[in-house]
C-alpha cells in the first residue's frame, strides 16, 4: 500500500512540475506590450535645477531733501523714467523768497569784506577786526549756498532709469524731509534668487555661468552670472544664491515672477552619465536592474544597474550598467519575465 501511495505522489509531483514548466514557457511566448524608450544623456544628467523667483537688480524709495507743498506730481504707478527726469516739484515760492536774501546778504558782507582786505593790506585796518567781517562773509555765503541748494531741492528727479513702482504722496500734499515720496525699481537687470542645500553650496562659487528659465519655459533659457553665494545658512537651513542677468524682454519679464535656475555640475564623470525615469527601475534582492529590450529578437533581459542621485523630472542617474542609445523598458517592468517576448508601444524615443 506505502509503495502505491509512494508511486501516486511521485507521479504527482511530475505533472505538477511539468505543468508549472509549462506555463513559465507560455508566459515567456506570451506576447506583452511595454513601452520602450532609448537611452541618451539628457541635458540634466550634467546639471542642477532649482525654483527661484525674478526680483529687481535694484530698489530706491526716493524723497525730497526739503519739505514743502506737492506743486507737480508728473507720474503715476507703472509708468517708465529715465534718469535725471523731474518726478515731482514743490512750491518754490518761499524757497525763491529765502535765496533772494540769502543773496543779498552773500553781496553785503562779500563786498566790505574786499574792501577793509584792502585798507589791512594799507595797514589801516587792525586783524581782529578783518577776522570777524571774514568770518561773517563765510557764514553769508554758507547760508547763500544752501538757500541755492533748497531751491534746486524742490525738484525731486529719477536717480535711475526704471519703473515707477509706488506712489506715497499725491498733488498738493505737505511732505517733511526725507519723507519717501516714490518708489523706483530698475527691471532692465534682474536678480534671479533661490536656496540650495548644504551638500551643493560649496561647489557653487561667484562669477559662475548660468541659464536661467522664465515660467518654467525650460525650452528657452537666458544666459546669467552667479551674483552672491550666502555664506551662513538661513531658518531652513537652505543657503541663498543670487544670480544677475540681463532682463530679456521688460514688458513682459517681470519682478515676482517665478523661474527656473540652471548650473552645470563641476564634479567630474558626469558628462557621460546618464539618467532613466524612476519607473524603469526595479529592485530584486536590493539590487537595482531594468529591462535591456533585444530588437532583434523581441525579447527583453534583465541588466544590474548602479543608481545615483535623483534628478529633476522624476529621473534618477545611473552610474553603470547602461549606456547611451541602449533600449529599455520604461512602463509595465514589474510583469516580465527573463527572455519574455514583448511588443514595443513606442520605440527609438529619447528619454
Amino acid at each position: 500500500m506505502r509503495t502505491v501511495l509512494l508511486s501516486l505522489t511521485i507521479i504527482g509531483l511530475t505533472i505538477l512540475s511539468i505543468g508549472c514548466s509549462n506555463t513559465t514557457e507560455e508566459q515567456k511566448k506570451e506576447m506583452r506590450y511595454v513601452k520602450i524608450a532609448k537611452v541618451s544623456p539628457p541635458s540634466s544628467a550634467n546639471e542642477r535645477s532649482f525654483n527661484a523667483t525674478i526680483e529687481e537688480n535694484h530698489q530706491s524709495s526716493v524723497a525730497f531733501r526739503v519739505g514743502g507743498q506737492v506743486e507737480h506730481l508728473y507720474y503715476s504707478e507703472g509708468d517708465y523714467v529715465k534718469k535725471g527726469q523731474i518726478l515731482a516739484v514743490l512750491d518754490k515760492r518761499d524757497f525763491k523768497t529765502r535765496l533772494l536774501a540769502a543773496d543779498a546778504q552773500y553781496k553785503q558782507t562779500k563786498n566790505e569784506f574786499e574792501r577793509y582786505s584792502q585798507l589791512y593790506e594799507q595797514g589801516k585796518f587792525p586783524k581782529n577786526s578783518l577776522d570777524k567781517l571774514e568770518a561773517g562773509f563765510l557764514a553769508a555765503k554758507s547760508n547763500w549756498e544752501s538757500a541755492a541748494n533748497a531751491l534746486t531741492d524742490t525738484e525731486l528727479k529719477a536717480p535711475f532709469s526704471g519703473y515707477i513702482h509706488q506712489k506715497l504722496i499725491d498733488n498738493h500734499e505737505t511732505v517733511a524731509p526725507g519723507e519717501p515720496a516714490l518708489i523706483i525699481i530698475d527691471t532692465n537687470t534682474l536678480e534671479v534668487n533661490f536656496s540650495v542645500a548644504e551638500s551643493i553650496i560649496n561647489q557653487l562659487h561667484e562669477g559662475q555661468q548660468a541659464m536661467v528659465s522664465i515660467n518654467h519655459h525650460v525650452a528657452q533659457r537666458y544666459p546669467a552670472t552667479i551674483k552672491s553665494v550666502a555664506q551662513k545658512a538661513g531658518d531652513d537651513g537652505l543657503f541663498n544664491v543670487r544670480l544677475r542677468m540681463q532682463n530679456p524682454d521688460p514688458r513682459t519679464v517681470k519682478p515676482g515672477m517665478t523661474a527656473r535656475a540652471f548650473i552645470h555640475k563641476t564634479e567630474e564623470g558626469n558628462s557621460t552619465m546618464v539618467s532613466v525615469p524612476a519607473e524603469a527601475l526595479f529592485f530584486k534582492d536590493g539590487k537595482a536592474n531594468v529591462w535591456i529590450y533585444n530588437q532583434q529578437n523581441q525579447t527583453v533581459a534583465v541588466r544590474p544597474v548602479s543608481t545615483g542621485e535623483v534628478i529633476e523630472n522624476g529621473h534618477i542617474q545611473i552610474v553603470n550598467g547602461i549606456q547611451e542609445k541602449e533600449l529599455i523598458v520604461v512602463a509595465g517592468v514589474h510583469s516580465l519575465m527573463e527572455g519574455q517576448q514583448v511588443k514595443p508601444l513606442s520605440q527609438n524615443l529619447s528619454l
